[in-house]
Formats: structure tokens, C-alpha cells, sequence
């Protein structure tokens, strides 16, 4: 029987630079920041400074310290980090972003401090299981990791949200109820259940399954949805660049 590493993207290594690969959660930080990219392909002018800013702050609040904080709640990922470092490298990530959405609000427009402060509360509240674990569910991660993102880079260019870009958000947090969905599966398989080698049929019979395998098409989806997700972005991006 062989133990699985704790996530399909997990990098092998004692360093500080393999604990940081893993924090990041490279594939699902890319994921979020592509509906971010979504916004901004699709505002009717795109400002670079402003674009490039609004995928920095996300890539800092949530890439970086959200993942930090959500380490230091049982250490799913299994990093070094001590809780100290996981808390310093979360809350200065976090300050960062929320440092560069304060700045554009007060230079480009002041509803960018709704974005601001929705996320930044969601960011901590949702990853240290705040309040009794009230917004540590599917609506606020499908809000925090999709809806806002996706928003928020249409907002930071166009200063508006139209009727068809809210309507484009739903199948945005839908997709990531998907992704939370999967995920939450994988997690419980890989860290949960103890590692087997078979399945023990109604009948008595037994056949052959390992963890790797009841675990494997569930992850062929992340791996294919996180691609998916990353060339649409892509694609919309190159229609309005190119």
C-alpha cells in the first residue's frame, strides 16, 4: 500500500522553496486568477496598469494569503512552515493586496473598496474557519474565488458592471462550486482515507482498487477544468489583444 502525497500537484522536497510551491496551490491560484483575466478580456477598454495591478492583489490576497492561512488550520498540505511564519507570510501577503486595491480606489474609483473589503474578510474569515465556520462554506468560496475575481478585473477597467457581465458571473461561481466540489473529494481521499488495495464487494468478492485509482478521475477533471478555464481566459485575452 502506498501513501499518497497530500495533493496531485504537491512538489517532493525539504526545502523552503518546495513549502512555497505548495502553499500556492499552483494550479487553483492559476484557476482563480484566470477569472480575473475573464473580467478583463471582456471590459470594453482594458487599462495594462490596472489589469496587471488587479491580478498582482489576487494573486497576493488569495494565491499567497489566503493558502497561508488556510495552512495554518491543520497543515493539510504538510509544509515546514511553523504557524508564525504561515501567519506572517499570510497577513503581510494579504496587506499587500489590500494595499494595492486601497490605492486604485482611491486614485481610479472608490467602489473598488467594496471588492476590497468582501475579499479581505472572506480571505480570513473562510480560511481560519471564523465564527463558528458560518462563511467557511460552498457560497462564500464559489463568491471569494470566483464571483469577485471575475468582477473585479471587469470593474477595475470599465467602472461599471452591465446586466450580461453579472450574468456571466453565475456560471463563473457555479464552475467553482465545481472545482470545490472535486477538490474536497480528492482531499478526503488522499488524506482521510487509509491507503487500500481492494474494494470488498456486497457479495464478499474483492477487487482490485487502490486509493491512486479511486482518486485519479476525480483529479483528470481538476487537471482538465484548470486548463479549460486558464485557455478560455486565454483565448478572450487574445481575441481583444490580437
Amino acid at each position: 500500500m502506498t501513501t499518497l502525497r497530500p495533493a496531485w500537484y504537491s512538489v517532493n522536497g525539504d526545502g523552503f522553496l518546495s513549502d512555497i510551491i505548495n502553499l500556492i496551490h499552483p494550479p487553483y491560484t492559476l484557476w482563480h486568477l484566470s477569472y480575473v483575466l475573464m473580467g478583463i478580456a471582456l471590459a470594453p477598454k482594458i487599462f495594462p496598469d490596472r489589469s496587471i495591478a488587479a491580478l498582482l492583489a489576487f494573486f497576493l490576497g488569495l494565491g499567497i494569503g489566503a493558502h497561508a492561512l488556510d495552512e495554518t488550520m491543520g497543515n493539510p498540505l504538510k509544509t515546514r512552515l511553523s504557524k508564525s511564519q504561515l501567519y506572517v507570510i499570510g497577513l503581510c501577503a494579504l496587506s499587500s493586496a489590500i494595499l494595492i486595491g486601497v490605492y486604485y480606489a482611491l486614485t481610479v474609483s472608490s467602489v473598488l473598496l467594496v471588492f476590497v473589503g468582501l475579499e479581505s474578510f472572506f480571505a480570513i474569515a473562510y480560511n481560519l474557519e471564523m465564527f463558528e465556520r458560518r462563511f467557511h462554506n460552498a457560497l462564500v468560496f464559489a463568491l471569494s474565488w470566483g464571483v469577485i475575481p471575475f468582477l473585479a478585473g471587469y470593474y477595475v477597467n470599465a467602472l461599471n458592471l452591465s446586466l450580461p457581465i453579472l450574468v456571466l458571473a453565475a456560471p463563473v461561481g457555479l464552475l467553482t462550486v465545481v472545482q470545490k466540489t472535486l477538490s474536497t473529494e480528492a482531499r478526503k481521499i488522499r488524506r482521510k482515507m487509509k491507503p487500500i488495495d481492494g474494494l470488498k464487494l456486497a457479495g464478499g468478492e474483492v477487487i482490485p482498487a487502490s486509493s491512486k485509482e479511486l482518486v485519479r478521475p476525480i483529479e483528470i477533471s481538476l487537471q482538465v477544468l484548470t486548463l479549460t478555464v486558464f485557455l478560455i481566459a486565454l483565448g478572450l485575452l487574445s481575441e481583444r489583444l490580437f
